[in-house]
């Protein structure tokens, strides 16, 4: 596979001198140069100045020798703010390793015998994510929505957001669902499309403008990207999730992904890449218990606590428990919330249509969508479908 561009400039660390010779040995036909090697897992200040004396834009990582240093160290190199990338080096294909390496923010994960198509597909996807942050190329928002419990709403949510940020700004929006097991907003929007995430997922490595406008379907200014028609395993490799994410934010102004949940494989990794997590529930009991365990989830991807929006749905007028009490539970900040209007999301859905705008709920996801965008000067909605929103009615 041929690599554009200056080859990568890299930074071995590990301690395992056959496991780095292996290595070594691997990226010799890739564009890698290793700049620099140590066989000691660098501290704070050491690993800031190898990055910046070497122009280090990867890093290869002896995860296997010391799991824990290796771990924090990729979590040290998050901090230093330069977009390196970290790929996890390993004796062999860990599951439990993998887990733990993407969720502290390695980029990528290869092991022993280091297999050529594995090693050029891995470099490939840091040089085109290297390409994509590059000075005057899009790199648009990825969005995500997350349930933390089945029912909170998160699809009517992101469902929203979508087409109230393409309204709000004219950009362009993506509205993705990956929720491989239970997506259904390509029912509720009564779109028909013979693809789905899933094949986007299959061609990540290949997708192109062609082959990409042959998988989504166009409603009112918003790409989507469907679910499945049956339910998917939510594994797969995360690589490709990887990649299809960075196609995508490359593509669009604002990329909205409403996922079933964010533990499953397709969930942590839109999670890592996401600028912004909106963590929704309601205000049952087990909705709060679930948002407070997977907030730390969350964090450990890397998103501090004070990123993550928790967003609190179907809120009623009297409820006993106010945000602030919420926010007790949680130890986090509420972001929003949004009324219980139930009314408001049946019909919308019922109509095929976005929530209407004189409602409560219309109201608070307005605000909401302002505080993504700004104030904008919203153009009054056009036609018969506008003008049903706008009466909120048949």
């Amino acid at each position: 596979m041929s690599l554009r561009g200056a080859p990568l400039q890299a930074l071995l660390v590990s301690p395992d001198s056959g496991l780095a010779k292996g290595l070594r040995a691997a990226l010799g036909s890739a564009r890698v140069e290793i700049r620099e090697t140590t066989s000691e897992y660098p501290g704070d200040s050491r690993i800031g100045d190898l990055v910046r004396q070497h122009g280090i834009e990867a890093v290869f990582l002896d995860v296997s020798t010391d799991r824990r240093a290796a771990i924090s160290l990729i979590n040290l190199i998050g901090e230093l703010g330069r977009g390196v990338a970290v790929v996890g080096v390993h004796t062999e294909n860990d599951p439990d390793t993998i887990l733990q390496c993407l969720r502290a923010g390695a980029a990528e994960f290869l092991a022993k015998p280091f297999p050529d198509n594995d090693v050029s597909e891995a470099i490939s996807r840091i040089v085109d994510r290297r390409q994509a942050r590059a000075p005057g190329t899009t790199r648009g928002q990825i969005h995500v929505f997350a349930p933390v419990k089945g029912g909170s709403g998160a699809t009517t949510l992101a469902h929203n957001t979508a087409f109230r940020i393409r309204r709000a700004t004219k950009q362009r929006v993506l509205l993705a669902d990956c929720s491989l097991t239970a997506g259904v907003i390509g029912f509720l929007l009564r779109l028909k499309t013979p693809y789905s995430v899933v094949d986007a997922l299959r061609h990540a490595g290949q997708l192109d403008e062609a082959l990409w406008k042959s998988l989504i379907a166009e409603l009112d200014g918003v790409d989507v990207l469907a679910a499945p028609e049956r339910p998917e395993p939510a594994g797969g490799d995360p690589h490709l999730a990887q990649t299809l994410f960075e196609y995508m934010r490359g593509s669009y102004d604002h990329v909205v992904v409403d996922l079933g949940g964010v533990c499953d494989g397709i969930g942590l990794t839109a999670a890592a890449a996401a600028d912004h997590v909106n963590l929704v529930c309601s205000t049952d009991m087990p909705s709060l218990y679930l948002m407070r365990r997977t907030i730390p989830v969350i964090e450990e991807l890397g998103q501090r606590r004070d990123e993550i929006n928790i967003l609190v749905n179907r809120l009623e007028r009297r409820s006993d428990l106010s945000p602030e009490d919420m926010e007790k539970i949680f130890r986090a900040s509420v972001h929003a919330t949004f009324p219980d209007d139930p009314s408001a999301a049946q019909k919308a859905q019922r109509d095929g249509l976005t929530v209407a705008e004189n409602t409560e709920f219309g109201k608070a996801l307005r605000r909401y969508v302002t505080g993504i965008v700004g104030e904008t000067d919203e153009p009054a909605p056009q036609g018969i479908g506008a003008l049903r929103q706008l009466l909120g009615r048949a």
